[in-house]
């Protein structure tokens, strides 16, 4: 199957849509409830507002979103040299790890972060420089706050943002204030909008709570969930280590734009702790998944069918799950 992603586009389109297929029939033939957000996500409480009674639609607008996000997200690594020319693995990785459990079937707050997340990315991407412009510095951090509105825990990405300086090695204060003018200037729309509506003081409670509202949580009823879990985890942690210890053999660019997909790991992580730690949300994770699945499973092996057997692991546990 891996062999179609070499150079068959045909034969990768119709893989990808069998498997959204397989994947997502369950939401219209049994309808999934919308997921309800508890945080604080003033843009995706209208976008739940208007979908939820209507759930079919919602999970074809959902699939259609993360088809887009994945096809995105495949045009912005290969543009930047990191995907094989003409494979489409990473979209078909990022649908399997935006549509690993039923309750993602719909849209979810995630699915809708994300958009903001992948374009923050590719904003922080190198292009050949090893500096980043002051331009794309916040325009990043404005897409990471636009996220936060989508999605509270969202704003997690925070870290992985400054981290990305690490990588450009931008110690300057100027870059800084960049970054924080960035991060601030959606909630300057925001909570002007909450004043003119005698809002504020209920957005700045409620948002001041969610954020230093922390849970431990975890949940182990569903064996078969438990144990198709493990094996995202492992499958995301051996391509994470693969890619680690290649790093010194990659170019500075390389290396820069490596760092910048596979820092929102961090983000993802924190994540859980607004959620349950375990068994995790894949969809925190699905863009670093995308890029590091894609990687470990598309490159060259002595023995090619050890590749095959983990993509066919991959995709019958996200259809069992």
């Amino acid at each position: 199957m891996l062999k179609l992603f070499k150079n068959n586009t045909i034969g990768q389109i119709l893989v990808i849509i069998l498997a959204a297929i397989a994947l997502w029939v369950r939401a219209f033939i049994a309808p999934i409830t919308p997921v309800y957000e508890e945080h604080f996500s003033p843009i995706y409480e209208i976008i739940f507002g208007l979908l939820s009674p209507l759930p079919r639609l919602a999970s074809a607008i959902a699939l259609l979103i993360v088809l887009i996000e994945g096809a995105w997200i495949n045009l912005m690594l290969f543009n930047h040299k990191m995907s094989k020319v003409g494979s489409l693995l990473p979209t078909l990785m990022y649908l399997v790890a935006m549509s690993w459990s039923s309750e993602n079937l719909t849209i979810t707050p995630t699915l809708f972060s994300n958009i903001f997340i992948i374009a923050a990315c590719n904003q922080l991407l190198s292009e050949g420089s090893s500096s980043l412009d002051i331009e794309k510095n916040f325009n990043a951090s404005f897409l990471v706050a636009m996220a936060g509105m989508c999605h509270m825990p969202s704003l997690t990405y925070i870290v992985p943002l400054f981290g990305v300086f690490v990588i450009y090695k931008l110690y300057n204060w100027r870059a800084f204030i960049v970054s924080i003018l960035g991060l601030i200037a959606p909630s300057i729309i925001l909570f002007s909008y909450a004043f003119l509506s005698d809002k504020f003081d209920y957005y700045f409670i409620l948002l001041q709570y969610d954020i230093t509202n922390l849970n431990v949580v975890t949940s182990y009823d569903n064996g078969l969930e438990i144990a198709t879990n493990i094996i995202f985890i492992l499958m995301l942690m051996a391509a994470l280590l693969n890619l680690l210890s290649s790093l010194n053999d990659k170019t500075i660019q390389q290396r820069i734009n490596s760092g910048v997909v596979i820092l929102p790991l961090v983000a993802a992580s924190v994540m859980l702790f607004y959620y349950q730690i375990f068994t995790i949300n894949t969809q925190f994770a699905a863009i670093p998944f995308a890029f590091l699945a894609n990687l470990f499973l598309s490159q060259d092996r002595k023995r090619p069918w050890i590749s095959e057997t983990l993509f066919w692991i991959l995709i019958v546990s996200s259809i069992i799950t």
